[in-house]
């Protein structure tokens, strides 16, 4: 952890979980399930205006001073490239992404706030499988049992979900349906990007590897968009046209893209422990302003399952940390023994 004051940890953590609950309750207003159904198109949009940003990047790592650039996570002797010859390594992350995007939108069109949550929380239980499946490795008795307890949590809510719908909203189940299916997928994506990312770009930071996993995705997102334009006639939608709608739009993107920096800025200044104890938190507090922002509705059931697959979560968090802690000091062990002798 860096050597940082209390009211300097303090308000970058403020900072972090503003901009992140943010970020989950504007993305909810951008996808008009009723009025504009076309969650490819709002995403693609929403990741050329993270590639503007990124663009702005570029040109402020070549004036700005050195105490911004460190403040930015930028640095004056790897310059940030856009060469499109250099970005084909991206190409099955920028896959991954897309899906883990647009499936993740897609979700969030289709269920409650409150229910968000719990529907993308099973990468965990994916993480695990393709750990497994690709790397070959296996986790302890505790990390799985922390991971059931996850898909506890959900199996739990998704249960009490369904009684909403139909007692307290008096709404059929296909929309929860779908978003769930949606969440999903869109968790199978989570837990593989990250796997695609340590074995293709592992050498590059975290800015570079946005610029040219978000220049892929656009090559990835050209296909659904076709799809929406000629099946979903999009181009016959008012909304497309509407100035208003596409404002905050860019408006979203930009917050998403400030959560970059502000995820970035908690990791240098807290603890890895910090950061888990935190992400709960920023989980928990989404969830209540779902229900008093939006008017999603919440029963007992539905309160346990989040509250166990909260806890669950953390859990599996904490101990990952821990089992990844105790096999980098048994190899720094192993490296010194064989310093000694030699």
């Amino acid at each position: 952890m860096a050597n940082a004051s209390t009211l300097v940890v303090t308000a970058v953590i403020s900072f972090y979980v503003l901009v992140s609950v943010s970020t989950t309750l504007m993305n909810k207003l951008s996808f008009p399930r009723d009025t504009f159904p076309f969650p490819f198109t709002i995403t693609c949009f929403q990741m050329a205006v993270a590639l503007m940003w990124l663009g702005v990047l570029t040109v402020v790592q070549v004036v700005a001073p050195k105490r911004l650039l460190k403040l930015l996570g930028l640095s004056r002797t790897t310059r940030l490239s856009w060469n499109p010859l250099r970005m084909g390594n991206a190409v099955g992350c920028a896959g991954a992404f897309t899906g883990m995007l647009a499936t993740g939108n897609l979700c969030l069109m289709f269920v409650q706030v409150s229910f968000y949550q719990a529907a993308k929380s099973q990468h965990i239980l994916f993480s695990l499988i393709l750990s497994a499946v690709i790397n070959g490795s296996h986790s302890g008795v505790d990390i799985v049992l922390a991971c059931a307890g996850v898909t506890v949590g959900f199996i739990i809510n998704a249960m009490a979900e369904v009684d909403i719908m139909r007692s307290l909203l008096n709404d059929d189940i296909s929309s929860l349906v779908w978003g769930m299916a949606a969440g999903l997928v869109s968790s199978f994506f989570v837990a593989l990007y990250p796997l695609l990312l340590k074995r293709s770009m592992v050498s590059l930071d975290n800015w570079q590897i946005s610029i040219n996993v978000n220049m892929m995705s656009l090559l990835w997102f050209a296909p659904l968009i076709g799809y929406e334009v000629y099946q979903g006639n999009m181009l016959d939608n008012a909304l497309l046209y509407d100035t208003r709608f596409w404002t905050f739009n860019f408006a979203t993107a930009t917050v998403g893209f400030v959560l970059n920096l502000a995820s970035m800025m908690q990791v240098r200044v807290t603890s890895p422990l910090t950061h888990m104890v935190v992400g709960a938190f920023k989980g928990a507090v989404t969830t209540c302003l779902g229900v008093v922002l939006y008017g999603n509705k919440m029963n007992l059931t539905s309160t346990m399952g989040v509250a166990i697959l909260i806890c669950s979560s953390f859990a599996y968090s904490y101990l990952k940390w821990q089992h990844t802690n105790s096999e980098t000091r048994l190899r720094e062990k192993g490296s010194d023994d064989d310093d000694k002798d030699k």
